[in-house]
């Protein structure tokens, strides 16, 4: 398997906040795949915000009324 194929997945991995990367310690499971799944989400919430004009004190009202 090609070295950058994989460096790209654990990129991937852990910019969905599922992987950690520690300095001399390696690479440690940071969540679950749930929790990957909700921050996909959010990053697709925050984008439609920003392309609709809404703040962030806007989208994070809205949250609040919807929970």
């Amino acid at each position: 398997m090609n070295t950058n194929t994989v460096l790209r997945a654990l990129r991937l991995l852990r910019d969905e906040g599922l992987l950690e990367f520690r300095r001399g310690r390696g690479i440690s499971v940071a969540a679950t795949p749930a929790r990957g799944v909700v921050v996909e989400q959010a990053r697709e919430l925050i984008d439609s915000a920003r392309r609709h004009g809404y703040r962030v004190d806007e989208v994070t009202e809205l949250i609040a009324e919807l929970w």
